[in-house]
């Protein structure tokens, strides 16, 4: 056994872990950050004490982002045999080497390593100085007897793999190197070590080793009053301002002692369970609208600059989430000092992940009784136990800190109760968080009842203890006596996710639900050449291919459809309106809406009639009625439809909610009185000739094979009628019911191979009926139908399309036809849902209006290319100089890319435009939902009805 397999090795002269502060005082913060010596080792028996060919890289980063070794993306597997405590006998080294200054050898001098992985062999001077593992925690080493005054040299040795790295197994791309700040104190003897802060019943209250001069100041800089204590002070602070989210309102505590100058930020809050399992912040029912965030960067692998940590939380706030879970490991300090500061709620997770152990024979399967899982095996009791202190004791001063997680996906066994045990008896009354011991049944193990990707409604067919692990079960069982948490939820891989807003009206409905963290922030990417790669790219032995590309924001942290829904799911104001009674509701926990502004606007036909400005004064959970019948009374008629915009805005313009409802006013008649047109019949095909157009429809086809305008050719392709759309992550599951694939021919309906069978076309007057099915290959036809095209004098073609679905065949993706139009035809406007994409159970984001776009404006770059671009309750749309289609809520699509293109392409590079304008026209298109690790489409979501009626009408643009 080699000295890091060895569960009694988990450190050496690593201090105790204290709480973290910076000394701010003049000499006493060396950041190490910067250019150091490396040299890479294929293996650490390779690793000599001379070494000559140095490289020169930056510090923090991970190197296989640098170029040396690939990356590897595994979500559960362990990319090593199960074998615990040993790794593989070739373990990867990276050697680091810089010099620092020691400028007062009276000092006691430290070097800090704020995150390394997998662990650390630290050398000064050229002797051994320590060792640590747990490569998101901590590591602070005295090497006070090793340096000298003046320059001094710094060597760590870091491994790819330890004994710890059976406990580290998260769902994220596998990195190595010192990827957090490294830094150097020189703290004068007999410094303070430890300080705990505690706020509360009106005092704050500092503990610690030795003597201080303590000043304590208010959130605007004031000092309150200034104490000099022994091993403490306390200081009684008279209404005193509460911290929260909304609120995050900071004293400050000033230390000084032996010339030393620390400032620690603490803040009033009270968090328990009310009696109706409601959550209890500061004497308020809070509900937790959340994340999951991995420190993640395309560039620079699990590295973040303060920048970008800051931008991270920025973002977040503006999308209205007000809690993150630091999954799965504590973040590096500044992430939750900006909590605080910005005010985010935290779930604060230990490094600890033991997920891969359900694979270590063949299969799946959470066999927690069993002694392989480390859980369950004393000799790595100290292991655990040390990664729940060090994370506690390192962040117990936050008060954004609102629960502590043992870690996640490990099973549950007597290792993690030691955890569970520790944190109660250090800090009785902190909620403790642990999904494993929710979902195994170990109830009091944990404060809230935790759990993953639940399904939203109860199902008869389901068993009680099933129904028990859906949202609406859970919620309606007396039984149960814990908050419902759901640590991960709507899974945001690529298009979605969908069917948010269902679990937010539930959360809103009853107090125990109180709340959770959409999986997760941003997707796990490594840009090379411009193009973002996932699992799979990089000859790993295994990986989970773009799994890990399950962010609801991008890799470089731009918004996509999946970011705006989950805003509007978590917006904290509602609106009705009831004839001219405009009804707003406050649903934040501490803040008057009358810190916002209200701009109320009457649209009728995308044109702005009358619009008003207001500030409302509404306390949190109380509503207030407004008259608009003002502005409601400057729409009298429309012709595509009228709504009541409501937009409510902060201080600096970022508008926080929005609101839409349609206004119930006449409709003017679309067209006047139409004459029928004259069709020509020949043996293949229909002619339809009129006043600046010619229409030929073929009889073998069942469709348009041209359409003409002032003589020029409108389309590139035949027009045809389809089902299929390139399957999105979520539709990872169903897809297999749908596509032929190589892998498997005989599962599904292979709606990506359809053949369109015209059983009979005939033509009555100006009418054009045809008769037909459309079938997989392989397959019986799963659509017969009836279309009926009818002819206008203007151009104007009226279609209708009557059918009936297989009874036994699967729900289908989109059902609707193609028009595969010019690329001079790319502009467009449209009357819809809009401006960005939306689907059946992804739109409370959007809104109805007129809206300006082009064919290449709305693709959408997902990892890995899917379907997107969709458009639901569209009325009208037009195509500058081309084609024109109207009707009462059709859903329609455009874009560069073919649906089979998109569906053959696995990174944006591979994607070939296909010389047109691809054009759908939907009856209907199924919803997102968010299956590619969450509960299946919601039925009332999906194309799943067996009689299809669909009418549109289509024409050309006048000039």
């Amino acid at each position: 056994m080699r000295f890091y397999e060895d569960l009694d090795n988990i450190s050496i002269n690593r201090l105790p872990q204290r709480s973290y502060y910076i000394p701010e005082n003049e000499g006493a913060y060396t950041l190490l950050n910067g250019r150091w010596r490396f040299h890479y080792f294929d293996s650490e028996t390779d690793v000599t004490d001379s070494i000559s060919g140095w490289d020169e890289i930056s510090v923090p980063s991970c190197w296989q982002t640098l170029g040396y070794e690939d990356p590897n993306y595994t979500n559960v597997n362990y990319p090593y045999p199960v074998d615990p405590p040993f790794v593989p006998d070739r373990n990867p080294a990276g050697i680091y080497e810089r010099e620092f200054d020691v400028e007062n050898a009276g000092n006691q001098t430290y070097i800090v390593f704020e995150g390394v992985s997998s662990c650390v062999f630290l050398y000064i001077n050229g002797e051994f100085a320590g060792y640590s593992q747990g490569s998101h925690l901590q590591a602070e080493f005295d090497v006070t007897p090793f340096v000298k005054k003046g320059v001094n040299t710094l060597r760590a040795k870091v491994l790819k793999w330890c004994s710890g790295s059976y406990l580290e197994d998260q769902d994220f791309f596998r990195f190595n190197g010192i990827f957090r700040d490294v830094y150097m104190l020189s703290r004068p003897q007999g410094h303070l070590t430890d300080i705990e802060v505690l706020a509360e019943k009106c005092a704050i209250t500092a503990k610690f080793s030795g003597s201080a001069n303590v000043t304590l100041c208010d959130g605007e800089g004031r000092v309150l009053e200034t104490k000099t204590g022994q091993n403490g002070v306390s200081f009684a602070v008279a209404n005193p301002v509460f911290w929260n989210a909304e609120k995050p309102y900071l004293y400050t505590l000033k230390f000084e002692s032996a010339g030393e100058v620390i400032t620690i930020k603490t803040g009033f809050k009270t968090v328990e369970i009310g009696p109706d399992c409601a959550l209890i912040i500061n004497g308020v029912p809070v509900k937790l609208k959340g994340v999951n965030h991995h420190d993640t960067d395309p560039y620079t692998g699990w590295y973040q600059t303060d920048e970008a940590i800051l931008n991270d939380l920025l973002l977040m706030k503006s999308l209205n989430i007000n809690t993150v879970r630091t999954s799965h490991y504590p973040p590096p300090p500044k992430f939750l000092n900006l909590c605080d500061e910005l005010g985010l709620y935290v779930v604060l997770e230990t490094d600890l992940e033991t997920h891969g152990f359900v694979t270590r024979v063949c299969g799946y399967g959470y066999d927690n009784d069993n002694s392989d899982w480390p859980g369950n095996k004393k000799e790595w009791t100290k292991s655990y136990v040390e990664r729940m202190e060090r994370a506690f004791e390192r962040d117990k001063n936050h008060p954004s800190i609102i629960m502590w997680s043992t870690g996640n996906e490990s099973g549950h066994g007597p290792n993690h109760y030691e955890m569970v045990k520790w944190l109660r008896a250090r800090r009785p009354g902190a909620l403790v968080h642990c999904e494993d011991a929710s979902r195994l049944g170990y109830l009091d193990h944990a404060d809230v009842y935790s759990i993953m990707y639940p399904e939203v409604y109860k199902n008869e067919a389901y068993s009680k203890e099933q129904n028990n692990r859906t949202v609406e079960g859970y919620l309606t069982n007396p039984e149960n006596k814990q908050p419902l948490f759901l640590c991960e939820f709507a899974h945001a891989m690529g298009n979605g996710p969908g069917t948010v807003l269902e679990y937010m009206d539930f959360c809103y409905r009853y107090p125990a639900f109180i709340g959770g963290c959409v999986w997760e922030w941003a997707d796990h990417t490594v840009v090379i050449d411009g193009v973002p790669k996932y699992g799979g790219d990089f000859c790993e032995g295994t990986h989970d291919h773009n799994f890990c590309c399950d962010g609801m924001v991008t890799h470089d942290r731009r918004l996509k459809a999946g970011s705006k829904e989950i805003k509007a799911a978590y917006q904290n104001i509602s609106a009705s309106l009831n004839g001219t009674d405009f009804t707003v509701t406050n649903l934040y926990d501490f803040t008057n809406l009358s810190e916002f502004s209200l701009k109320l606007s009457v649209m009728a036909d995308g044109e702005t009639v009358a619009e008003g400005d207001y500030t409302l004064d509404v306390q949190p959970k109380e509503s207030r009625e407004l008259n608009v019948a003002a502005l409601m009374e400057n729409v009298t008629g429309c012709r595509l439809g009228a709504y009541l915009n409501a937009s409510f805005t902060d201080k600096n313009g970022h508008e926080v909610a929005f609101v839409q409802h349609e206004l119930s006013v006449p409709k003017q008649s679309r067209e006047a009185p139409r004459s029928a047109l004259a069709l020509t019949e020949t043996e293949k095909t229909i002619i339809a000739r009129g006043d600046g157009f010619v229409y030929e429809f073929s009889k073998l086809l069942g469709g348009f094979v041209s359409i003409k305008r002032n003589g020029k050719e409108q389309l590139v392709s035949p027009t045809k009628l389809s089902v299929w759309r390139a399957p999105t992550d979520n539709d990872r599951h169903i897809r297999k019911k749908w596509e032929w694939s190589d892998s498997d021919n005989q599962s599904g309906e292979n709606f990506n191979k359809v053949f369109s069978k015209v059983y009979d076309c005939r033509t009555d007057n100006n009418v054009i009926t045809v008769t037909g099915s459309l079938a997989g290959i392989s397959r019986k036809p799963f659509f017969r139908y009836t279309a009926v095209y009818t002819f206008f004098i203007d151009g104007t073609v009226d279609v209708s399309l009557s059918g009936s679905v297989r009874e036994d065949c699967v729900w289908l993706p989109r059902l609707g036809f193609e028009f595969k139009t010019i690329l001079e035809n790319s502009r467009f406007s449209y009357f819809g849902m809009g401006p960005d994409e939306n689907y059946a159970d992804m739109r409370a984001f959007a809104r109805m209006g007129l809206f300006h776009s082009a064919a290449a404006d709305e693709y959408v770059n997902y990892v890995k290319p899917q379907e997107h671009g969709n458009h639901t309750n569209t009325k009208e749309l037009a195509f500058n100089n081309g084609l024109t289609f109207t009707g009462d809520g059709f859903e329609f699509n455009v874009s560069e890319f073919d649906a089979l293109d998109l569906s053959q392409a696995g990174h944006i590079d591979e994607l070939c435009k296909n010389g047109a304008v691809n054009v759908r026209i939907d009856y209907k298109v199924s919803g997102i939902g968010s299956n590619s690790c969450g509960p299946a489409l919601l039925e009332r979501y999906r194309l799943k009805e067996k009689q299809i009626e669909f009418a549109f009408s289509f024409g050309l643009t006048k000039e």
